[in-house]
C-alpha cells in the first residue's frame, strides 16, 4: 500500500481512518488496507464511533466517524462529490503515476475539510489463476474478466492472466457487469437481431446454446450472479454475493471452480454414455427376440446386466479411496470439496465464462466465512 496524506491529517490518523471504514467492508482491497494498518501498528481509540456505514456501488464506502462524514474510494467517486479539483496539482500528477504503473489508486475525505490522502494498492494475482484461465482456454471457454478498476490496472492484471484486451472489461458499474451478461447471453441464444427485428442467423448457422456462468464475491457482482445461466460464489466474498448465485465455494481457492466446471461436463457426459448404451442393449435383445434367437431369461439377464453396467459408469464418478483418505476430493485435483447449492443442469456446457475475479482476501475473513458457514 502506497499512502501519501497532505493538510491537516497526520498519516496515523489517516490509517485510523481507512481502518475504523474499511474494517467491516469485504471487498479484497479493503483487507489490504487494513492489513496495512495493522502492519503499522495502528489502533482505533476506544471512544470513536463509527455509524451509517454504506457501500456506494462501483465508487467505494462512506460512513460517519465521530460525526463526520468520510469517504474513501476511486475517481468517480470524488469526480461525482466535486472533490478531485481541490486535490494539489502534484498529488494528482502523483496519483496519475500510479495508475500508469497498473496500481488501483483512491482516496480519502472528510467532511469540511475535502481529500486529505490517497493511495495505491497493488492487485497480486492468485497462484493458481493463471492455470485456472490456461484450462478454461483448453476446455474451449471463453474467459472474461469484469471489474470496476481502471483500464490500465485491468490490462496489467489481464495480460498476466493470458487474456486478450478484448476479454477485458474494467471501470464497470455493477448495472454495466449486468448488461454484459445479459449481452453474452443473448449472444449464446442466438438472439441478435437485424434491424428489422428478425435474426440474422439462419437455421443452418444455429450452433448449441452455451450458458454464461459468472463467478464473482463482490456486492457489486450480486446482480450479475443472479441473472447469469451460473453463478459462482467466492466463499470469502460478500454474504449478498453467496445469497444470488446457484454455487458457492467453501473458500476463493479458483481450482475449486475448475473442478465443478469438469465435474459437471463429467456428469453430463457419463448421462449421455449411459443412456445411449441402454437404448443399443435394448435394441440388440429385440433384434435377437424378433429373429427367434433370444428366449425370456436373456431377456431378463441382459436388462439386469444394462443396468449393472450403467450402475458402474456412474460410480466413476466417485473420489477414489485414496484421495477421500488424504481429503483432497477428486483425484485431479488437490484441493478440498466444495459445497453445491442448487447447481443448474449443463453447467459442464459453458462456452463462455464471465470471471470477476476476487485479487486478494485476508485469512481473517477466511476463518469468519468458514466459521458461519458452521
Amino acid at each position: 500500500l502506497h499512502l501519501r496524506t497532505w493538510g491537516t491529517k497526520s498519516r496515523e490518523h489517516v490509517l485510523q481512518l481507512l481502518y475504523c471504514i474499511e474494517g467491516d467492508a469485504s471487498h479484497p482491497l479493503a483487507a489490504a488496507m487494513v492489513a496495512a494498518a495493522k502492519s503499522e501498528n495502528v489502533t482505533v481509540p476506544g471512544n470513536w464511533k463509527t455509524k451509517n456505514h454504506q457501500n456506494l456501488d462501483g465508487e467505494g464506502v462512506k460512513a460517519e466517524i465521530n460525526g463526520q462524514t468520510v469517504h474513501v474510494g476511486n475517481f468517480r467517486l470524488f469526480e461525482r462529490l466535486a472533490y478531485i479539483a481541490a486535490v494539489p496539482a502534484d498529488e494528482l500528477q502523483n496519483a496519475k503515476e500510479w495508475m500508469d504503473d497498473g496500481g488501483t489508486v483512491g482516496f480519502l475525505s472528510v467532511d469540511g475539510i475535502g481529500i486529505v490522502a490517497s493511495y495505491c494498492v497493488a492487485d497480486a494475482l492468485r497462484d493458481e489463476a493463471e492455470h485456472v484461465i490456461a484450462s478454461f482456454k483448453k476446455l474451449g471457454i471463453d474467459t472474461n474478466m469484469l471489474t470496476g478498476d481502471n483500464s490500465k490496472a485491468a490490462l496489467s492484471i489481464g495480460r498476466r492472466l493470458g487474456l486478450a484486451p478484448q476479454q477485458i472489461r474494467s471501470q464497470l458499474l455493477p448495472h454495466e457487469k449486468l448488461d454484459l451478461i445479459k449481452e453474452f447471453i443473448a449472444e449464446e441464444r442466438g438472439e441478435s437481431n437485424d434491424a428489422d427485428g428478425t435474426s440474422s442467423r439462419s437455421c443452418l448457422e444455429r450452433r448449441r446454446r452455451g450458458l454464461v456462468l459468472m463467478c464473482g464475491d463482490g456486492v457489486n457482482d450480486a446482480p450479475a450472479l443472479a441473472i447469469a445461466d451460473v453463478g459462482v460464489a467466492m466463499g470469502a466474498g460478500a454474504a449478498l454475493a453467496m445469497e444470488t448465485a446457484d454455487v458457492t465455494l467453501l473458500d476463493s481457492n479458483l481450482l475449486k471452480l475448475l473442478k465443478v466446471v469438469t465435474l459437471g461436463r463429467r456428469v453430463t457426459r457419463t448421462i449421455i454414455e449411459n443412456v445411449v448404451f441402454s437404448f443399443v442393449a435394448k435394441a440388440v435383445v429385440m433384434g435377437f427376440t424378433f429373429a427367434g434367437y433370444s428366449s425370456l431369461w436373456a431377456a431378463i439377464g441382459s436388462d439386469v446386466g444394462s443396468m449393472l453396467i450403467v450402475t458402474a459408469n456412474g460410480m466413476k464418478l466417485l473420489p477414489s479411496k485414496k484421495s477421500v483418505r488424504a481429503g483432497t476430493g477428486f483425484d485431479k485435483f488437490n484441493v478440498r470439496s466444495s459445497v453445491l447449492g442448487g447447481v443448474k443442469a449443463g453447467v459442464g456446457t459453458s462456452s463462455k465464462t464471465s470471471v470477476s475475479f476476487p485479487i486478494a482476501v485476508s485469512s481473517e475473513k477466511d476463518a469468519l466465512i468458514d466459521e458461519e458457514q458452521k
